[in-house]
């Protein structure tokens, strides 16, 4: 169950990664790319660092249970918080443009 999870988070690094660069790159033509890539990137990057860091916490606190629960939990905040600050980040770069 964690790996697909997990699989799930670096593909959307990448694509985000690649859409950042490419709205970084060519701005003028990149009129979806900004979208794209800077929800996605922030999106995984948000799910990733959440999830890890509750996972943390609750292996802190020596409770598998809580620990569990903290990687689903920080799963879906972490990337819905996220994906907020990516679309943020990209409205504010497709006005600078």
């Amino acid at each position: 169950m964690m790996l697909p999870m997990f699989g799930f988070i670096m593909a959307l690094l990448v694509i985000g990664g690649l859409g950042t660069l490419v709205a970084v790159g060519d701005p003028n033509n990149a009129r979806l790319a900004p979208y794209i890539g800077f929800v996605s990137l922030f999106a995984g990057l948000g799910a990733l660092s959440c999830s890890l860091l509750l996972a943390l916490i609750g292996a802190g606190l020596q409770s598998e249970t809580v620990a569990g629960f903290g990687i689903f939990v920080g799963y879906a905040l972490g990337g819905l918080g996220g994906a907020v600050i990516g679309l943020y980040t990209a409205v504010q770069r497709r006005r600078r443009l």
